[in-house]
């Protein structure tokens, strides 16, 4: 059974994606796998498992022109969605593709959902901070700007929180978290 096919009861049929999400929140740069088999148009099954469970009507989703097709937009408007072209945006979905310039696009402390290659074999960074016991090192695979982004990540907890996605897996950057890039 699909993950879309069961949203005919989404506060049942969610609450697995959201504990991973949350443990995924919890324990920075982890990788996790979410329960989603039939992706929406243009999107890999973690993100649309992300959107289905974090979208909220009080929440405009700001949308990549990468991402941006009639397919995925009528996606979302049967999930709520409301999208608005309004920036800085508190809830952002993007593609590494278009190298977005997240100190321009998004609000200290939005949510982001960035669609990257892999979650590994790019530059290392490095995280600490709350859920993260000593540090732990990890390397997904960013564009330019998003490294340039994080080189200059706020060590007071007015980041944003990053959540990249590849295939069904997904992994977080909480904004508690402190980045170095290496």
């Amino acid at each position: 059974m699909s993950l879309l096919a069961s949203l005919n009861r989404p506060v049942v049929e969610t609450q697995p994606v959201l504990r991973r999400i949350l443990k995924a929140m919890n324990e920075a740069g982890v990788t996790i796998a979410l329960p989603c088999i039939q992706p929406w148009a243009g999107l890999s099954p973690a993100a649309t498992a992300l959107l289905s469970t974090l979208n909220e009507a009080d929440t405009p989703l700001w949308l990549d022109e990468k991402l941006d097709t009639p397919a995925l937009r009528d996606s979302l408007c049967l999930r709520g969605a409301v999208l608005s072209r309004q920036q800085p945006a508190e809830f952002a979905l993007l593609h590494s593709d278009s190298n977005p310039d997240l100190s321009n696009i998004v609000a200290p402390g939005a949510t982001v959902i960035l669609e990257v290659p892999a979650l590994n074999g790019g530059l290392t960074l490095r995280l600490r901070g709350p859920g993260i016991q000593e540090r732990r090192a990890v390397a997904p695979q960013l564009p330019p700007q998003v490294i340039a982004f994080l080189r200059e990540w706020p060590l007071n907890g007015q980041g944003i929180n990053l959540m990249l996605t590849c295939g069904e897996m997904m992994m977080v950057i909480p904004r508690s978290a402190q980045v170095g890039v290496c």
